[in-house]
């Protein structure tokens, strides 16, 4: 199977961008022939794409007519083609958000052979802009169950699957539990997605001050950002500062974690919920917010770990209360590694392969 991955600009998160490029990786090792196309951001330039992702090829970058940033809709569709033109023609082309979703169906509508287009938009429903573009997909992918409702409430009788992104138990080292209470948090310090501020905001209700905080960036934080100097002047004030360690940014974030008691993601939405997967494959317990779009697949709750209300500082204290005091119970850590089996790589990727499959060979799933 000829499989192209359209993408947008990639994202600040490395640690997502890592496992597009592993479910790229493991779809090329099956035998397919798997791009990563991304589209041209001319604010960031060519080259500084092509530099911080020489894996992907930055579709019209070799384009000699001039780009008109007053038409970014029109260039995005001309560079499409003109990346197309020079590859061999795909049997299907996956988009990562709507917008892409619009580009690759108005560039190939006219070839003569037909690609099936189908999305496999992330992220929470009012991250991406142009939504209403997804109706000109012939079929969807979706990373979550409640990505999969809203395509199915905005377009009726749509062909969605739900497939997750996986996660790598090879050579995964497991995590001990830690001796002395210490809570995880692993992920970008910005803060109006992530909300550390909940997480701190329990942290200092806690009657139990034996207990420590670490905090490990996987993404470079953003130039100019105010996020962690916030934070910071945060937890002084919640007189907790003294608790939490700031490890900062880690190519590798767990090659830092030494021993943990449980991960916690506090965030008001999401996108993939990689850490979620990664703590739990590594027999670690995880303690999140209900948020769109993700958690509710993956942690299931009082088995491997905890769901509260997102912005609900009081419930999550209650919970991290209940773990210092021994009266809420940690999983094991093989509870927590066999909860995830679905989701491992040679899983995900079979049924990958079985969804695209069924999706070339139905009749109803109509190019154009």
């Amino acid at each position: 199977m000829i499989l192209y991955v359209y993408s947008p600009a990639m994202d600040q998160e490395e640690g997502l961008n890592k496992t597009l490029m592993q479910l790229i990786e493991g779809l090329k090792s099956r035998g397919h022939d798997c791009k990563l196309l991304v589209m041209r951001d001319e604010s960031q330039g060519s080259d500084a794409q092509s530099a911080a992702m020489p894996d992907a090829i930055i579709c019209g970058a070799d384009r000699k007519d001039r780009y008109r940033s007053d038409e970014p809709v029109i260039q995005a569709i001309l560079d499409l083609q003109h990346t197309l033109c020079h590859l061999p023609a795909p049997d299907v082309i996956i988009t990562l958000s709507p917008l892409c979703t619009g580009v690759a169906r108005a560039s190939v509508n006219s070839f003569e052979r037909r690609p099936k287009i189908i999305s496999g938009v992330s992220g929470s429903w009012t991250r991406w802009n142009h939504f209403e573009q997804l109706v000109y997909a012939d079929a969807h992918l979706a990373v979550s169950t409640d990505v999969a409702e809203k395509i199915r409430e905005m377009s009726p009788g749509a062909m969605v699957k739900t497939v997750y992104l996986p996660v790598s138990g090879s050579d995964v080292r497991p995590v001990p539990r830690a001796r002395k209470a210490t809570f995880l948090y692993i992920g970008r310090l910005y803060n109006v997605q992530k909300r550390i501020d909940v997480l701190f905001r329990a942290l200092s209700a806690l009657p139990n001050r034996n207990w420590r905080l670490k905090l490990i960036e996987d993404s470079r934080p953003v130039p100019g950002s105010s996020d962690e100097i916030r934070l910071k002047d945060l937890s002084i004030k919640l007189g907790i500062a003294d608790r939490i360690e700031w490890v900062g940014y880690r190519e590798s974030p767990w090659d830092a974690v030494n021993e943990a008691t449980a991960l916690i993601l506090p965030s008001d939405w999401e996108v993939y919920c990689v850490v979620l997967l990664e703590a739990l494959i590594r027999g670690i317990p995880v303690i999140s917010s209900d948020c769109p779009t993700g958690p509710r697949d993956i942690v299931q709750h009082g088995h491997n770990g905890w769901l509260f209300r997102p912005g609900d500082a009081l419930a999550l204290a209650g919970m991290l209360s209940r773990i210092l005091s021994g009266s809420l119970t940690l999983p094991s850590p093989e509870v927590c590694r066999q909860s995830v089996s679905r989701f491992t790589s040679d899983r995900v990727l079979d049924f990958i392969e079985q969804t695209l499959d069924a999706y070339l060979d139905d009749q109803n799933v109509k190019t154009g």
